[in-house]
């Protein structure tokens, strides 16, 4: 009688205590689970086993441990009834009504097999308890390849101990960290893995009513699929391949901004050769987004002629994004790259105006970058290519007076926008040292929250209030300091 066959999916909770893994060993099925209060507790499911302490399934016993019998009880006694009633017929109702959700999102899955053009939103179909419960969903849909081997679903400076490892993507997918995010993400409280400080969680930006499923091949139907399934069921080995893959393509940038180490220290000498674009083939067929960052993305000649080649090409189901200062997007370059399916650019601009735009980015004039954005806005209204495009601010001490010009600017050229706490305090220029600042910062990023959502942008106004978010939290408690909590160096290879 195998516990994964009974419904016994990691994610369920049983008396408080949170299933955590469901493993086959040998003849019997081992379930950990953990305590609310971080505690690690082992059942055991053994038909030929000795006769355990619960009487609803009698082979059900536990591994030795320090906690009392009295806090092992009545965890027993409920994962002893789930258990009985699953082999009667009768599924945990939790698991049961997830499930059905599930069920109903399968039918809905098949319609966009072969027809890119639509799309599907989890959240039509979701409970708020399921929502609730999958606070963020990039463990299982998006991975992210760093410098210095560096890997995990998210930026490094939220993770409370960035992770390394090396192998081949799918062995990647599958390592340690992913699972240590999955087994975090899956469990009650605030994640172990996560940083207060992250933006994306406090706003809720990527929690499961923020997923939209895809169109397209029924390969790349079925990996969104397999995905859903594993978010529901909380899988720390998930069936599907990434969703979303993200890469950083050299630490080297052709501006020095105020508030960033990479035009000083960045380097070309961490370009990932050809041959690294070439062992990503077993993830294309069922990615839906490619994601580069740096430094300067395209400041690396070996990615920006990846992008020209044909592998693209070949899996129209890929969408690129990318997050640049836009030196490079030149109509010159821009026509380079017309076989490539934008989903979405995000410009660093930094600025509202023309003398915050020199003294914070310090690169190219800002008429030669307008001229450029000119020229990617006219693509995107005649040929819808990129799909998107937004318009990124760093809040430094030098623009903080430009949030909400800022964002009339993006509203005015329609684009989206995006705001971010700095990073470190390079030039003095982080205001989080500042409890008068940070509640000014609060209060502008709150009220272009609600600007955005009454305008329907509804992803850009959760990640504003997710900073503000992060702003109250810290003076709350009093934090004066810039982030990240813990210093994170340059990474090279």
């Amino acid at each position: 009688m195998g516990a994964e066959l009974l419904g016994l999916r990691p994610g369920l909770v049983f008396a408080g205590a949170q299933l955590m893994d469901v493993a086959a060993v040998g003849a019997a099925a081992h379930l950990a689970l953990r305590l609310p209060s971080g505690e690690a507790l082992t059942f055991v499911l053994d038909l030929t086993g000795p006769v355990g302490p619960f009487p609803q399934c009698p082979t059900l016993t536990y591994r030795s441990t320090p906690l009392p019998f009295s806090v092992v009880e009545p965890i027993g006694h409920a994962l002893a009834q789930a258990i009985a009633a699953a082999a009667s017929g009768a599924l945990p109702a939790q698991l049961r009504a997830w499930q059905g959700e599930a069920s109903s999102l399968e039918a809905n899955l098949d319609a966009l097999v072969d027809r890119p053009g639509r799309s599907l939103r989890v959240a039509e179909f979701s409970s708020a308890d399921l929502i609730a419960a999958r606070p963020c969903v990039v463990p299982w849909t998006r991975l992210e390849l760093g410098f210095a081997q560096q890997v995990g679903p998210c930026c490094a400076d939220f993770q409370v101990q960035p992770q390394t490892a090396t192998g081949p993507p799918l062995d990647l997918w599958q390592s340690a960290p992913l699972r240590g995010f999955r087994r975090a993400l899956a469990s009650p409280g605030h994640p172990a893995t996560c940083r207060r400080s992250c933006p994306r969680l406090a706003g809720r930006s990527d929690a499961l009513d923020s997923l939209v499923l895809r169109g397209g091949t029924r390969a790349f139907v079925d990996n969104q699929r397999l995905a859903l399934s594993a978010i529901i069921a909380g899988d720390e080995r998930p069936r599907n391949t990434p969703l979303e893959l993200v890469v950083s393509t050299t630490s080297h940038c052709n501006y020095d901004c105020l508030m960033c180490h990479f035009g000083q220290e960045g380097s070309l000498s961490d370009e990932p050769p050809a041959s690294f674009y070439a062992s990503l083939e077993p993830l294309w067929p069922g990615l839906a987004r490619f994601e580069a960052l740096g430094g300067e993305p395209l400041a690396s000649p070996v990615f920006r002629d990846f992008l020209a080649g044909p592998t693209l090409r070949q899996y129209p189901d890929v969408r690129v994004a990318l997050t640049t200062n836009g030196s490079y997007l030149t109509a010159a370059e821009l026509d380079r790259l017309a076989g490539v399916s934008f989903e979405h650019l995000t410009i660093s601009l930094n600025a509202a105006t023309p003398d915050t735009y020199r003294d914070v980015n310090r690169g190219l004039p800002w008429l030669r970058i307008r001229h450029n954005l000119d020229a990617l806005l006219d693509r995107k209204r005649n040929r819808h290519n990129p799909e998107s495009v937004s318009y990124s601010m760093v809040i430094l001490r030098r623009n903080h007076g430009e949030i909400a010009a800022f964002a009339e600017l993006a509203e005015k050229d329609g684009v989206g926008v995006r705001f971010m706490l700095p990073m470190n305090d390079r030039g003095g220029q982080s205001f989080l040292t500042d409890a008068g600042l940070m509640r000014e910062v609060e209060a502008q990023l709150r009220e272009v929250a609600r600007r955005l959502h009454a305008r329907g942008q509804i992803g850009d106004a959760r990640r504003a209030s997710g900073e503000a978010e992060v702003l109250r939290d810290r003076l709350a408690r009093g934090v004066l300091r810039p982030l990240p909590d813990d210093v994170v160096q340059l990474r090279r290879g």
